[in-house]
């Protein structure tokens, strides 16, 4: 009995990494240098906090999209936050994905984010973040958007 258990088991997990697998199509964006631009909104702030968060305030920075980022977070690479990210799904266009043990800044608490990024086409796009900490009642709103500049990173 435990061998049917078994087998069965690995068969089932064997099918869902394949159908997780084939359910991420890499987004269909122009890898290089481009240029992103993230406002975040927070509600629940501490004082102590307010200040350093900064709400409502534009960042900039640049991020070198290479292949292999395009079936993950492309534009992670030059944003404060560091998460493992995990893509739920994805299109040529949109990608729906969730970050995980993300380090913003924050002590004190896990912050985990649910993403979407939509490309109007290869060399734009637009994302929007939601931002919760555990253990806190602190939220947060992302939106971003990306413009390729060129071909070659200047890395």
């Amino acid at each position: 009995m435990n061998t049917k258990v078994t087998v069965g088991t690995a068969l089932l997990a064997g099918y869902v990494a394949t159908a997780v697998t084939q359910s991420v199509q890499p987004l269909d964006a122009r890898t290089g240098l481009w240029q992103m631009s993230v406002t975040t909104t927070w509600s629940g702030l501490p004082p102590q906090m307010a200040n350093m968060m900064e709400s409502g305030k534009t960042h900039s920075y640049t991020s070198c999209v290479k292949p292999e980022d395009l079936t993950s977070n492309p534009w992670q690479q030059g944003s404060q936050e560091k998460c493992t990210w995990t893509v739920l799904s994805s299109t040529a266009t949109d990608m729906d994905l969730k970050g995980t043990g993300c380090s913003m800044g924050m002590e004190g608490g896990t912050v985990d984010v649910h993403g979407k990024i939509h490309l109007s086409d290869p060399k734009n796009g637009t994302g929007s973040f939601d931002i919760s900490m555990s253990g806190q009642n602190i939220q947060g709103h992302a939106a971003y958007t990306g413009k390729w500049l060129a071909a070659a990173c200047n890395e």
